[in-house]
């Protein structure tokens, strides 16, 4: 603004300047009068270039200040827009899901802990069959133009279409012999048939926006980068995400030599010890109290980010011009004590007289010292052009803790320390061929553990004898076997879907293997898209695969044998789906994908396809 007022400012002086030049200019004889005096074309030209600057400086400067605003909102997800008007804002959307998962099981045999691949049907079909719905809300109570609460709630989340039928019409007992009329459902707490609630209040958490930054508290979704190792789960067709309880504060973009950064301070509460109940009040009432701090988990971490607000980078490819953005999340964790009788009971838990265990003034709960301590560092980075974006993250984390079975008595082995050496990384690029037509490919990789199983389920034992599973398991701990005190598999987060069968439904996450995943995006018709890819998996560990021999896990010292030592190749799989969207309030897609297990995934294994829908209304 200021450049733009000295131009004008400039220009003003210049034509009077200009015009008492030209009437001092002497006139030649016979001449005609002198006619109304004008701009010389040089003077005209250069003001005519300052302000042409002029106006560019302050475009720049606009957009300078609308991004140095936006960013520590957008990047929290904060509503960006202000100030708000609106008491009461209400996001959400509804979602009905139908799928067929046929032969996902890959074997009908188990595996070498006596598990399936995945779940059988009860009787001979290999075929599963359901659909389901969630109703979403995400509330947002706008105190002031600066300050809102907001909240995050599913009802009926996941509910099996078909279940809750009302005993009037369709149950044991009921005055109708028909066992199939259930025409009225019912919504009974506590209902047997039903592991979860009607209603899941999943996040509510508070935000203030003021000079310096944002300040968010409570329960609230964690997301970073791609979305490797902290993703919020955002997609319509989601099931996971993830929430933390948390403090940070999202400071105003800061001038840097590399742009302008921010910077993200956060304090997370990982998990609370053993509690108290309140001295004063009955169960259930007044304030529980921690019984022991030092069994607390609690994480400080710091995020520093560049990032370019959506509406920023529309404005720069429409331009023609790059966007490139970057950033970096450190954690630091740590727990010393851990009271095992409390996280399998918690207030349940008695003593050896039968009394409870975790009253106020009780001294006797057994403990372990666990001493448990890491570091997570995640780099990530996107580079984007009007036909190309090419985006990357990978995560490191190592870290040690001692007594990790917690108590436990499954094993008769007990590492004095476990250690952690973790990485992960994923690279995604994406050409636009045409404007409706790109092409990309997406690498990534997890690294693995050489004991028994994937290690996506570290607390599965072997089914008969509660030991640690032989190897040709699927799942199972990393570590605990003799001689093994690490646990170097890195999991992605389970929300990161690449796939729709082997990552996503067998195996739940991506772990102890790489992947390359090329695949193409057609918009065939405004609001109609097709997207198809192809999915090659191997094992980082072939001794981790089911593949692998099945030898005693508890003898020192047994060696794999190099000759038995399973197969690397994991699975070939070809997915596609179609998405019509023919405005925002409205999303519809079917999803249709086979898998071809490869030799890692073990002999007798079939060939695995899924067909599935989604509808969802946004609002």
């Amino acid at each position: 603004m200021p450049r733009l007022l000295a131009a004008l400012l400039a220009a003003s002086l210049a034509l009077p300047v200009a015009a008492r030049a030209q009437d001092k200019a002497p006139a030649t004889q016979g001449s005609a009068p002198a006619a109304s005096p004008e701009v010389d074309p040089r003077v005209q030209e250069a003001i005519r270039k300052a302000v042409e600057k002029a106006k560019e400086d302050l475009r720049n400067e606009m957009r300078a200040e609308l991004q140095g605003a936006q960013s520590a909102a957008e990047f929290m997800g904060a509503v960006a827009e202000q100030p708000k008007t609106e008491l009461l804002e209400l996001d959400g959307y509804f979602r009905l899901r139908g799928q067929m998962l046929n032969k996902l099981n890959l074997k009908n045999s188990v595996d070498a802990a006596g598990y399936n691949y995945f779940p059988r049907p009860l009787r001979a079909s290999s075929t599963i069959s359901d659909a389901n719905m969630r109703l979403r809300l995400e509330p947002t109570i706008n105190a002031s133009e600066s300050v809102r609460v907001r909240a995050q709630i599913d009802v009926l989340d996941n509910y099996v279409l078909g279940t809750n039928v009302s005993a009037a019409t369709d149950s044991a007992g009921s005055p109708y012999p028909v066992p199939f009329y259930g025409t009225t459902r019912v919504y009974p707490q506590g209902d047997p048939t039903q592991d979860r609630p009607l209603v899941i209040p999943r996040r509510v958490w508070g935000e203030v926006q003021t000079p310096v930054g944002l300040l968010s508290f409570g329960r609230m979704p964690s997301a970073w980068g791609l979305g490797i190792l902290a993703n919020e789960g955002k997609g319509l067709d989601q099931d996971f995400g993830d929430t933390v309880d948390r403090i940070q504060f999202a400071i105003t973009p800061v001038g840097t030599p590399i742009g302008d950064l921010v910077f993200v301070p956060i304090y997370d509460f990982d998990s609370s010890g053993p509690l108290f109940e309140d001295p004063h009040g009955a169960p259930g009432v007044g304030q529980p109290l921690v019984a022991d701090r030092g069994a607390n988990a609690r994480a400080v971490a710091l995020k520093i980010v560049r990032l370019d607000t959506e509406d920023e980078v529309r404005r720069k490819l429409e331009r023609g011009e790059r966007s490139l953005n970057f950033g970096g999340y450190y954690t630091y964790r740590n727990q010393k004590y851990v009271y095992p009788a409390w996280l399998d009971s918690g207030f349940g838990t008695t003593d050896q007289s039968g009394n409870p265990a975790f009253v106020p003034g009780s001294t006797t709960a057994a403990f372990n010292k666990r001493d448990s301590s890491s570091h997570t560092l995640s780099l990530w980075s996107r580079y984007l052009s009007p036909k190309l974006r090419v985006e990357w993250e990978a995560v490191g984390l190592w870290g040690e803790t001692g007594d990790a079975l917690a108590g436990s008595t499954t094993t008769t082995h007990t590492p004095a320390k476990v250690h952690m050496h973790q990485w992960g990384g994923v690279l995604q690029t994406e050409y636009k061929v045409i404007p409706k037509f790109s092409f990309g490919v997406e690498v990534g990789a997890a690294s693995g553990d050489g004991a028994p199983g994937f290690g996506n389920a570290p607390d599965r034992l072997t089914a008969q004898s509660g030991l640690l599973p032989n190897y040709g398991s699927i799942e199972g701990p990393q570590w605990g076997r003799p001689g093994d005190d690490s646990i170097n598999n890195y999991r992605f987060n389970p929300a990161y879907q690449v796939d729709l069968i082997f990552y996503r439904r067998i195996l739940g996450q991506i772990t102890d293997s790489w992947y390359v995943r090329p695949g193409t995006h057609w918009e065939m018709f405004p609001g109609v898209t097709l997207d198809t890819s192809v999915l090659y998996a191997q094992a980082m560990t072939a001794a981790s695969t089911p593949s692998s021999a099945s030898i005693d896990p508890l003898t020192p010292n047994s060696p794999l044998d190099p000759g038995h030592a399973g197969k690397k190749p994991l699975a070939l799989e070809l997915d596609n789906t179609v998405r019509v969207s023919p405005t925002r309030a409205f999303t519809g897609w079917v999803d249709l994908g086979f898998m071809k297990p490869l030799p890692g995934m073990g002999s007798g294994t079939n060939t695995a396809w899924i067909i599935d829908f989604g509808l969802a209304a946004r609002f």
